[in-house]
């Protein structure tokens, strides 16, 4: 059975990546906008991808939408989204953690960081299986796998890599959740 993902992962998630509508216009859908990194999201920071590469051309952002939800996307689609995409995030957190026990907050941080930098597999391109705060938590060094929340601040913008305050804060919203005692 897999382990529910974490409602305070979801909270999280949410607050960090807002609610992407490319239209204020038409408040009942919600159609694909640009987040600072370039790439085009829908609902709740869900990448739009086309062969394997993460969508940054508007055109085709709008064509993979609408052959996706041809009814277009409204704030259910996304929250279905969120829950669905999380919990998949979640079991392969949990797969990758194999082992070690998490608390609710320990794992919803794990969660949160895992949908925003990507999950991977271990030995693949830079993200979650291959970080140092997965390492450090394997290797029992839970208050340095916390601070190591932190070296995931940087996006890629307009060709570069930067520090984004946005993920500076999010980083530190996830260490602190991550810290979060285990109330009895």
């Amino acid at each position: 059975m897999t382990r529910p993902v974490p409602a305070c992962a979801l909270t999280l998630i949410k607050r960090f990546e807002g609610l992407h509508d490319g239209d204020k216009k038409t408040p009942i859908l919600l159609e694909p906008q640009r987040c600072p990194a370039g790439i085009y999201t829908v609902g709740w920071g869900y990448a739009l991808f086309h062969n394997g590469q993460p969508v940054r051309d508007q055109a085709l952002a709008m064509k993979i939408w609408r052959k996706r939800w041809p009814r277009g996307f409204t704030l259910k689609d996304a929250d279905d989204l969120l829950l669905r995409t999380a919990q998949e995030v979640c079991d392969r957190v949990c797969r990758l953690m194999l082992g070690v026990e998490l608390s609710d907050s320990e794992l919803g941080a794990l969660v949160c960081l895992a949908y925003n930098i990507g999950v991977g597999e271990v030995g693949g391109s830079p993200d979650f299986a291959d970080s140092s705060v997965r390492r450090l938590i394997l290797a029992g060094e839970r208050y340095a796998a916390a601070d190591a929340f932190r070296m995931w601040r940087m996006g890629t913008v307009d060709g570069r890599k930067v520090v984004l305050q946005g993920l500076v804060n999010r980083r530190e919203a996830e260490r602190e959740l991550f810290l979060t005692p285990v109330l009895p």
